[in-house]
């Protein structure tokens, strides 16, 4: 921790603190307590850390976290020193007694109570639930940062992630792009990541910002980036054809039985129609990745339909219902639309069906299966290349 206070009460925040101050502390054997759980605490101050205090030994604090570090310890302070030096109402590690949790940084503006968490250590995905739980309780935002020694990045566009990230994504309001935050203590590098768009359950394709944090606002955290059609076309034409042209090595869970499943449908998914694997914003409301739940929808439900015939919504949701997250699971999303709804307006658009209703939609056309896989890599190009052509206008722009 960076606080503590003394006898007196008063918030002592180490490193502050000049190294002589520091050293005065220590000669004086002033002691000091932990804002949380007031047991006491001693100075960790050496040449290679940012000055803080420690328990003196483990014990259950309840604004404990684990997995602090040096990196993580200079990181907020940076984060601190930068709002306030905007003249923000900002306290460093304020204990809130009513829910038991320690923010990184507690801002207040506008008539509104931000936490901001920065996070570099991996936590159990009930914990994160635990303390946004707490958050929303006491009427409080949060908005976690992630170190940016959790960022692995895959090309000037895509990152890969797992559902550890899916925790930290956050969406401010429907209209506002999901979002990951990052800032390395470093390079001073504060990172967004927006616009995502998941091409399997752990690689997404998005728009990345860069900026210094010292050249920034805390506003401009709020700005909106999308990824552009020119990016996302190519970027998307090589997951297809990725799926269509990868050996379908040590199979296992949900892709083994997709694979089983395709063989049950006697197809190979070299013959998959293009219009399956397509991209949809809400994909991160599903447990499998678009290939999956997509190619179920189409071969379980549009296939065997009659051109013509209508084919009830609740068929789709029935069928997928175990594909779907529960929308809870993200407490940080403000509104995300539903992927299968998703899925169904950008069929609307490729002339596949007609939306007759919410409730109801109708074959329009037969689906294309292809032959063998040059046909299919070629129908995947020329289908994204129609999708972001000024020819057929994308559902999602």
């Amino acid at each position: 921790m960076l606080q503590a206070k003394m006898k007196n009460g008063v918030l002592v925040t180490l490193a502050l603190l000049t190294r002589q101050e520091i050293m005065r502390l220590k000669g004086n054997r002033q002691q000091f307590r932990c804002p949380a759980c007031d047991e006491p605490v001693i100075i960790k101050a050496g040449q290679k850390m940012v000055p803080h205090f420690a328990h003196r030994s483990k014990q259950n604090c309840p604004s404990s976290e684990g997995g602090e570090g040096a990196y993580h310890e200079k990181g907020k302070l940076l984060l601190y020193k930068w709002l306030r030096h905007q003249q923000l109402d900002v306290e460093l590690e304020a204990y809130l007694p009513e829910i038991m949790q320690r923010p990184d940084v507690l801002l207040r503006v506008n008539n509104r109570i931000l936490a901001i968490e920065y996070q570099c250590a991996r936590i159990p995905v009930e914990q994160v639930h635990k303390r946004n739980k707490g958050y929303r309780q006491a009427g409080i935002i949060p908005i976690w940062i992630l170190g940016a020694n959790r960022l692995e990045r895959r090309g000037q566009h895509q990152l890969k992630l797992d559902a550890f990230h899916l925790q930290f994504i956050h969406q401010f309001s429907s209209e506002f792009p999901l979002t990951l935050f990052f800032f390395c203590p470093q390079s001073f590098q504060f990172i967004s990541f927006q616009d995502l768009f998941f091409t399997s359950q752990n690689k997404a394709i998005g728009k990345f910002s860069i900026r210094r944090l010292d050249r920034m606002r805390f506003t401009d955290v709020f700005h909106e980036n999308f990824i552009s059609n020119q990016a996302i076309g190519p970027l998307w034409v090589k997951e297809k054809q990725n799926l269509r042209i990868r050996a379908a090595k040590r199979l296992y869970g949900s892709e083994m039985t997709w694979h089983q499943w395709l063989y049950l449908k006697r197809t190979h998914k070299e013959y998959l129609p293009s219009i399956i694997h397509m991209p949809v914003r809400g994909q991160i409301l599903m447990k499998t990745p678009p290939w999956d739940w997509q190619s179920r929808l189409c071969l379980d439900l549009i296939e065997p339909a009659e051109i013509g015939s209508a084919i009830p919504y609740a068929n789709c949701k029935r069928l997928l219902q175990n594909h779907l997250q529960c929308k809870e699971y993200f407490p940080l999303l403000a509104s995300v639309a539903n992927p299968i709804t998703q899925y169904l307006q950008l069929l609307e658009k490729l002339q596949v069906i007609t939306l007759n209703s919410a409730r109801m939609f109708t074959k329009k056309n037969p689906l294309h299966f292809h032959k063998n896989v040059e046909e299919a890599l070629q129908g995947d190009k020329q289908l994204i290349e129609l999708l972001y052509s000024n020819k057929i206008k994308a559902w999602y722009l």
